[in-house]
């Protein structure tokens, strides 16, 4: 009996820390999913091709703030079938990536004139830079872009990333 909960409670502590991670749809908060349901929308028409197209995990911390959004996921073709040409909402059961398909960089970013850009690719191209230029019209969302320093260096055309170098 002994063994038996504690094996339990180490089933119950994997699930719970799994929950918990950015590799997990439904433990992202509701901004963040609506950014990502846009990359699952744009993958699916893309890369679709009759199969579902599932969420695999955060490549970074989004930003979802007003002025700056960037969201930039992973996604993976998976081996159950479209429910229909236009479904792209999220599936549980639909986890397993389909052999020999690519993994798929989607960027969901505001630009810099104020519209919003997703821009879904395989991951490989993404890498390759060939995508740079196109991704490049997002907001630059560095962190503490926008404290003084940072400002001062923009003016003076400098790129210090150091802070106490200046």
């Amino acid at each position: 009996m002994d063994g038996t909960l504690k094996v339990l409670l180490l089933a119950a502590l994997i699930l719970l820390v799994s929950a918990q991670t950015s590799d997990n749809y439904r433990s992202l908060n509701g901004l963040v999913t609506k950014h990502v349901d846009k990359a699952l929308k744009k993958a699916n028409q893309d890369f679709g091709a009759g199969y579902h197209i599932a969420f695999h995990s955060l490549i970074s911390t989004p930003v979802t703030r007003e002025s700056i959004l960037n969201v930039n996921v992973l996604l993976k073709v998976t081996t159950c079938k479209k429910a229909s040409n236009g479904a792209y909402e999220h599936r549980d059961e639909c986890n397993e990536q389909k052999e020999k398909t690519p993994v798929i960089d989607c960027l969901v970013c505001k630009t810099n004139d104020g519209n919003e850009l997703v821009d879904c690719a395989k991951k490989i191209d993404v890498i390759n830079q060939q995508r740079t230029e196109f991704r490049g019209k997002c907001i630059d969302h560095r962190t503490g872009g926008s404290d003084l320093v940072s400002r001062l260096s923009k003016d003076n055309k400098k790129q210090s990333r150091c802070l106490g170098c200046v």
